[in-house]
């Protein structure tokens, strides 16, 4: 099914706003809660969607049962409002830095063991040295850092390369592998598997593997080590992050396989790793646009996370940038 909007841009009453009552109706149980959610009153909500429906042409809504439910075609556009009402959200966090005088603003998407163990040494650095700039931080799944660097939503991306031919957004990336880690075991202090040296996949038969999601590059290559293997696992639980998966390997709820910086600020003190046989490379690398240049701002940030993932096992002193007059 193709959905087509049809809009007179010249006289459209739409703006950002009817799109971003579109999507809290979506994501709510009726319009009370959306109202709520918003601040308005359900009055205000229900002449919005009449509004949009109007504008578009497009049946959202319909009642059944007594109660308003989303049509097919309201699912398919929910992705292109959902990324409105982002841009809106961005757009308001450039205003107020631009408010706050802060004209120099280097924005960073990354994944989650990258956010713990690379950008927070490299953004302690950027304050000292450049305190005049800001730092944006997005968390972001691995597609969505390689998207948003492709789009120019973000001037820097840092995470895990992709499976081959998964995502057409990393051809308009320009990449670097900056640092190299091996897949550990991740167990609670009192796991059974705790007393092996190493876990093997056939260690893993019969216990409870938190999973990452499907398309999450790491679950790509264990997928495909115990597929080689002849190993299938005890699945029943997936997190979508592996700071996720450590909350739960730290209840002990199951085994984690996992990227080993997630653990590198301590917070998980039940936690210990084994290594992984046969062994999982897991590479970290950064992203910038292949068709924009970075400001003078970012590229000293890129230099920062470059020298905070050569020497985050190593106490060498790192000497600052200095940024080019503008």
């Amino acid at each position: 099914m193709t959905l087509t909007l049809l809009m007179r841009s010249s006289t459209s009453q739409l703006n950002g706003r009817h799109f971003q009552v579109f999507v809290v109706v979506m994501r709510s149980r009726g319009l009370g809660e959306a109202a709520l959610k918003l601040g308005i009153t359900k009055a205000a909500v229900s002449k919005s969607l009449g509004l949009l429906q109007r504008e578009t042409g497009v049946e959202l809504f319909a009642r059944r049962g007594g109660r308003l439910q989303p049509t097919a075609a309201a699912h398919q556009l929910l992705p292109r409002a959902e990324q409105v009402t982002q841009h809106i959200e961005w757009a308001l966090e450039e205003a107020a830095a631009l408010r706050q005088g802060a004209s120099r603003t280097v924005t960073v998407a990354a994944h989650t063991p990258s956010l713990i163990a690379l950008l927070p040494g490299a953004i302690q650095r950027m304050q000292r040295t450049h305190p005049e700039v800001n730092v944006c931080m997005r968390a972001a799944t691995p597609i969505e850092v390689l998207r948003q660097v492709a789009h120019h939503e973000v001037d820097l991306g840092v995470t895990n390369p992709p499976a081959p031919n998964t995502i057409s957004a990393i051809q308009l990336c320009k990449r670097k592998t900056i640092s190299e880690d091996l897949l550990v075991v991740a167990l609670h202090k009192h796991h059974p598997l705790v007393a092996k040296p190493m876990v093997r996949p056939e260690d893993l038969a019969g216990h409870m593997v938190i999973a990452l999601p499907e398309e999450s590059p790491t679950s790509v290559l264990v997928r495909a080590t115990l597929q080689e293997a002849g190993i299938k696992l005890k699945t029943g639980v997936v997190a979508s992050t592996s700071m996720g998966v450590c909350a739960l390997v730290h209840r002990n709820v199951g085994v984690g396989l996992i990227n080993p910086m997630v653990l590198s600020t301590g917070v998980f003190p039940d936690i210990v790793t084994r290594p992984f046989r046969p062994r999982i490379d897991l590479l970290t690398e950064i992203y910038c646009s292949s068709l924009k240049e970075l400001s003078n701002e970012a590229l000293i940030f890129y230099r920062y996370i470059e020298e905070i993932a050569a020497n985050r096992d190593m106490n060498t002193e790192l000497l600052p940038v200095s940024l080019k007059p503008t």
